[in-house]
């Protein structure tokens, strides 16, 4: 499947009190917000009802865009450095988790590695956690969250979060 890039957008969860950061994978259910971001590309936010979708975390619920903010009751967050960003998909949006395949690893990994803050450094991504969903039922990932360095430099990684990405046919995509 081809998926529509421009279908989906990037938000970031926000804890309505302060989580003391973990070091480890440790996902808790809070109250807060998600912010959701302008489109790089310069094209609309959404607005309106839309899906927010969490692979690593389990998360996928549909909820009201109010002033660029999305207000939730209680969210599944992990509890890890930079580990609060979100995939916006349109309301209406069959999300089904799916594990990705040795190829898509392969293949994402590929993209990240050209991203200019991992400086082409192939370790940058020892430890890359990725939770994929499938939209169009095929049982295949069409969507992409990871968890991982996201900054290297001085031969060391230097912050950790997140990338999103989608499937455009057989080649992956970073989202931004």
């Amino acid at each position: 499947m081809n998926v529509l890039v421009a279908a989906a957008w990037l938000g970031v969860f926000r804890p309505a009190a302060k989580l003391e950061p973990s070091q480890t994978r440790a996902i808790v259910g809070r109250a807060g917000e998600v912010v959701v971001l302008t489109p790089s590309d310069g094209s609309a936010a959404p607005t309106g009802d839309v899906a927010i979708v969490q692979p690593l975390a389990g998360m996928n619920l549909v909820a009201p865009i109010d002033h660029g903010k999305i207000a939730l009751p209680l969210f599944a967050i992990d509890r890890r450095e930079g580990a609060n960003a979100v995939l916006l998909l349109p309301a209406a949006t069959v999300v089904r988790f799916v594990t990705p395949t040795a190829g898509d690893l392969k293949a994402i990994k590929a993209v990240l590695i050209k991203d200019d803050v991992l400086a082409g450094v192939k370790r940058s991504l020892n430890g890359l956690e990725v939770g994929a969903i499938d939209i169009d039922g095929d049982g295949k990932a069409d969507y992409a969250v990871t968890y991982g360095c996201n900054a290297w430099g001085d031969g060391q990684c230097q912050s950790h979060g997140a990338f999103l990405l989608a499937r455009d046919g057989a080649v992956w995509r970073e989202l931004q």
